[in-house]
């Protein structure tokens, strides 16, 4: 009786702490968003709108992501006979899918930046960068841990490293444009971000959607195990 107990307190503990953790980086992100806004639109910078957008939806996983932690603790009843675990799932789908639309609404908007430089200013965007490369960095730490366990947990935390990198290339590209008025670097960073999110949105996606639609886990041969059962049974 007392192993049991020791057990169920010591799962709730690890929850708080991703409820605590997820917080936390919600706060962050929602700080690093309205600065990268205000950032942007005084810049006239997309890639540092760009990173405010994936802040955006960044806030909005982990709200999701909060929230289906939650819900995936409440036990067994008549109606969820296993339990509420795969809501963390339904999240991750919803996250990715996410990522994916914001992706292709930047390409569209980094097509027109190509065709009509303006001019940015280079000094706001590297500072505004710094600032969202601290925070999601701080972000990514805090869920690092939990990541390891749960793929909507990785999910998120997949949202925080894609920023964290897109921050650093904002960083560098606010220092081009500064030092060389190279203004085509912004739009072209924008493409080069959305590529790598959409690739790792994508993988998480289709992983989810596995899981849901109860499919073989990637890791399992089916005729592998077959084979091998006929060998017992022989």
């Amino acid at each position: 009786m007392s192993n049991h107990n020791h057990e169920h307190s010591h799962t709730h503990d690890v929850s708080n702490v991703k409820g605590i953790n997820l917080l936390i980086t919600m706060l962050l992100n929602l700080a690093i968003t309205v600065a990268e806004v205000i950032g942007g639109l005084y810049s006239g910078s997309l890639s540092l709108l760009s990173d405010a957008l994936h802040n955006l939806s960044d806030m909005l996983s982990i709200v999701v992501s909060y929230f289906a932690i939650k819900i995936s603790q409440k036990s067994n009843d008549e109606k969820r006979t296993f339990g509420y675990k795969r809501s963390t799932i339904i999240a991750a789908v919803v996250n990715s899918t996410v990522l994916i639309v914001i992706s292709l609404f930047l390409f569209k908007e980094a097509y027109f930046k190509f065709i009509n430089p303006e001019k940015i200013n280079g000094v706001i965007v590297i500072w505004v960068a710094l600032i969202g490369l601290i925070a999601n960095a701080l972000g990514a730490y805090l869920l690092s841990k939990g990541s390891k366990e749960d793929i909507n947990m990785k999910s998120t935390y997949l949202h925080l490293i894609s920023d964290a990198l897109s921050s650093v290339g904002v960083v560098i590209g606010g220092i081009i444009i500064y030092y060389f008025n190279i203004y085509w670097i912004d739009p072209l960073l924008t493409i080069i971000i959305g590529i790598y999110v959409l690739k790792e949105s994508y993988e998480i996606l289709k992983q989810a959607i596995n899981i849901l639609m109860q499919g073989v886990p990637e890791n399992i041969n089916i005729n592998e195990i077959i084979e091998e059962l006929e060998e017992m049974k022989a």
